[in-house]
């Protein structure tokens, strides 16, 4: 996982991957840390967080953040993959809206979104 996301910010000095906080997204009800794996290990991920509001009733939305797909293996649909089943599962929340946060430097994900 530390690989992946060195890859998202390979010169950040802020950077502060702890296996105990992936612990605590994985337990947690509403943020969901969604990962693409097959034979060649582990090759893509996303975070995905429900929101609660109360705007539009009992309908909350979703906020997708830090996609990443390792950088040897993209061109293969793999980020299309994870999108669409942070997509599907918001769906099935009945979510009113998705929002997908990106930095304004990434021109290239921005092409691909």
């Amino acid at each position: 996982m530390f690989e992946l996301y060195r890859m998202l910010v390979p010169k950040s000095k802020k950077m502060n991957v702890r296996e105990e906080q992936i612990e605590v997204i994985k337990k947690a009800h509403y943020n969901f840390l969604f990962v693409y794996e097959d034979d060649e290990g582990l090759l893509g991920t996303l975070t995905l967080n429900i929101c609660l509001q109360a705007l539009h009733g009992f309908r909350p939305y979703g906020v997708i953040e830090n996609i990443i797909v390792h950088e040897c293996f993209r061109g293969r649909n793999i980020g299309r993959k994870l999108l669409q089943h942070a997509e599907d599962y918001c769906r099935s929340m009945d979510c009113h809206r998705i929002m997908l946060l990106s930095s304004t430097k990434r021109e290239r994900a921005h092409q691909f979104f």
